[in-house]
């Protein structure tokens, strides 16, 4: 009897080693975790929607740091050149009968457009991934777990770190999300989170605040006082005000859910949500998130534009910057 308990309790520890290991997310395989069945249908429509009458209060233009009815955002082609490519993908182990895909995400993209780059490099279909990102649960992720409990569009926008990838063809959704995921794991530091606190915010705050950066910025030399104003006019409790959390709304997120499609209006539109939005409205790039972290905060500005050379001008009062609207050709 005693062999016996001893047998069976060695077998016990074996079989949780061996769990451990499974769960070990250098592994290529992700954790066992059945994705729970999405009710939205997911249809790509690279359209964008007219504004709704209600998302913008016009009434209070005179506290908009973009005046964003002017200034639309990453239409410029100045928008600066993505850092992707630099980086190196993590490397596959060739298998016999499977096929390895590069696939280079540049800065700013959202979930919805990684997704179908994936499914148009053969990875994964477009409604697996989607699916998967919004059941599948990868709290075992320290950046995953962290995220305040709040709703959001997508639960994985601005986790999906921009740079170049490597994929096996007609792989898991949840091994392809993963990817993205362990390279997070290389993009902050003990130093980064340190600088968040002193700012007054989180991990996810600083991604939040880079993702709006990516959008409404044209000029990589400008992203850190872009950053500045954020933060001023948060300090201030003024409304941010900034076209791109709206733009994010319908034309990366209505277009992919079914139901209720304004639903999360209030929680990603600057113009009424006290604060930053929910979570980010894409993918920052490493440029962004260090503006995030390190802002220019001199001269106190609330407001900036630019014109259609990417010549940026801030303004620290109202008067100011219906001047610079003048300078950028705007008013």
């Amino acid at each position: 009897m005693k062999n016996l308990r001893r047998i069976i309790s060695l077998v016990m520890a074996f079989t949780i080693l061996m769990s451990l290991c499974a769960c070990d997310v250098k592994n290529d395989n992700e954790q066992t975790n059945p994705a729970i069945p999405a009710t939205d249908t997911y249809e790509y429509d690279e359209t964008l929607s007219d504004y709704e009458d209600d998302y913008i209060d016009d009434t209070d233009n005179e506290n908009s740091a973009s005046m964003p009815q002017n200034i639309k955002p990453n239409t410029s082609n100045n928008k600066p050149q993505s850092n992707s490519q630099a980086s190196e993908p993590e490397n596959l182990t060739p298998e016999e009968g499977r096929e390895i895909v590069r696939v280079t995400i540049p800065e700013g993209y959202t979930l919805t457009q990684i997704f179908k780059k994936l499914e148009a490099n053969g990875v994964c279909s477009f409604n697996e991934l989607m699916n998967t990102a919004q059941s599948y649960d990868y709290s075992y992720y320290p950046l995953i777990a962290q995220r305040p409990n709040r709703t959001y569009a997508f639960k994985l926008e601005g986790y999906l770190f921009p740079s170049t990838y490597e994929f096996y063809k007609d792989e898991k959704p949840q091994d392809a999300i993963g990817r993205f995921l362990r390279k997070g794991k290389t993009i902050f530091d003990s130093s980064d989170e340190a600088k968040a606190r002193a700012l007054g915010f989180s991990i996810h705050d600083i991604l939040t605040v880079a993702s709006i950066i990516e959008k409404e910025g044209s000029n990589s030399a400008q992203v850190r006082k872009i950053a500045g104003v954020i933060y001023n006019r948060l300090e201030k409790g003024m409304k941010l005000q900034m076209d791109s959390g709206i733009v994010y709304i319908e034309k990366r997120v209505k277009p992919f859910i079914s139901g209720d499609i304004n639903r999360y209006n209030s929680l990603y539109n600057m113009y009424k949500c006290a604060g930053l939005p929910n979570g980010p409205i894409c993918n920052p790039g490493l440029t962004t998130i260090n503006a995030a972290l390190n802002p220019d905060r001199s001269g106190g500005y609330l407001f900036f534009c630019h014109d259609s050379n990417a010549n940026y001008y801030y303004a620290a009062t109202y008067e100011e910057h219906l001047a610079n609207l003048e300078k950028a050709g705007l008013a």
